[in-house]
């Protein structure tokens, strides 16, 4: 059963309330049943996909038919046992709805007719052959309020860049390049605020009922219909941030420039921070060149104790907990003068979560304070 929580739907109810004067002049075109070919991955796109299954219940008049594609399970985890599936295969096969499972569209064809595509956190480009073979063409619900955060991982850069707001759009598919399609449907400016210390998950299922009902919106009003109104103004909008593809690299901390703000930041939206310094830096001996990746497992806390800190960022030093009186928390300073405690950390071939004890140990040994 498709539901939203109390918390999210009056601010989709405001939100489209405030689209009907994008909508207006387009309002009312008329289109057949839609046989629509749905390509989704997450709980983002799983919103918009249950949305549309209730849509066509109450509406069989606008949409015919719904298949899903979706990338292949896979095998993940020590020795590759265990299998993982995209999340959206088990609400399809929920729905009853035709699956599809794909790693690429190279020689693979929709086996039925389609009059239009559908794409909501996908991660595959739909080439051109395939969007051809649709009447419509296609249309994406992207998570930002585009131009700005134009990529892959809009709703991360979103918290990363410390955006006040952001939101969803409705675009159509661009035959060769991602995110630049003509802007149907969005949420006007400012957007859906975002709350302090929001987390990606939060913001997930905040902008998810929100891109379901502007999809069904449009639908709806048959706003994909040529002519469309492109919604992208000719005037540039001031601070456009890019949003590309999350890397390990985004998580290496960079302990000469990042504060102790940003370490908290990073841990709480991408998780697993890691260094190649700390591990030698305890003063672990015994392998040929002293370098292991030390990964920190967050929340991170900072330490609210009256101390001499070294004046070198990232040096790890030992410090005690609050009320205690033996220093055995692990320690670091950050480029601002803080001292910042991980939570637990896994150094690299070793067992997870089990490093501090082992990187505590030898800075004992050292006498480090």
């Amino acid at each position: 059963m498709y539901s939203w929580t109390s918390r999210v739907r009056p601010v989709v109810r405001h939100i489209t309330g405030c689209l009907r004067c994008y909508s207006s002049a387009t309002s009312g075109r008329q289109h057949g049943p839609l046989r629509i070919l749905f390509c989704g991955a997450d709980e983002f796109s799983i919103y918009s996909l249950r949305a549309l299954d209730a849509f066509q219940k109450r509406q069989p008049g606008k949409i015919d038919s719904i298949s899903v594609v979706c990338r292949p399970d896979k095998r993940v985890g020590r020795g590759l046992k265990k299998v993982q599936e995209v999340p959206i295969k088990s609400v399809a096969t929920e729905l009853g709805l035709r699956l599809h499972q794909i790693d690429t569209f190279t020689l693979w064809s929709p086996p039925d007719p389609i009059d239009l595509i559908l794409t909501a956190s996908f991660g595959l480009k739909v080439p051109s052959r395939i969007l051809n073979m649709a009447q419509y063409g296609g249309l994406n619900v992207h998570p930002s309020i585009l131009p700005d955060l134009r990529g892959p991982s809009p709703i991360q850069y979103a918290l990363l860049k410390r955006k006040s707001h952001t939101g969803v759009t409705i675009q159509t598919m661009h035959p060769t390049k991602f995110d630049h399609g003509k802007l149907v449907l969005q949420t006007p400016r400012p957007g859906v605020p975002i709350t302090e210390r929001a987390t990606p998950h939060e913001l997930l299922h905040s902008l998810g009922p929100i891109g379901a009902e502007l999809l069904c919106d449009t639908i709806d009003k048959g706003l994909f219909i040529e002519p469309i109104r492109d919604l992208n103004m000719d005037e540039p909008v001031e601070g456009l941030s890019h949003a590309p593809k999350i890397t390990p690299e985004d998580r290496h901390i960079d302990w000469t420039k990042w504060s102790a703000d940003e370490i908290q930041l990073r841990d709480r939206v991408l998780g697993r921070l890691w260094d190649m310094t700390t591990y030698k830096n305890c003063g672990i001996m015994g392998d040929s060149l002293n370098f292991k990746r030390t990964t920190f497992h967050g929340p991170w806390s900072l330490s609210g104790r009256s101390e001499n800190v070294p004046t070198l960022p990232g040096t790890p030093r030992l410090t005690s907990a609050e009320g205690g009186v033996a220093a055995n928390q692990l320690a670091l300073n950050t480029i601002d003068g803080k001292t910042i405690i991980p939570s637990n950390a896994t150094i690299e071939g070793g067992r997870k979560g089990a490093g501090l004890p082992t990187l505590i140990a030898h800075l004992q040994k050292q006498g480090v304070e």
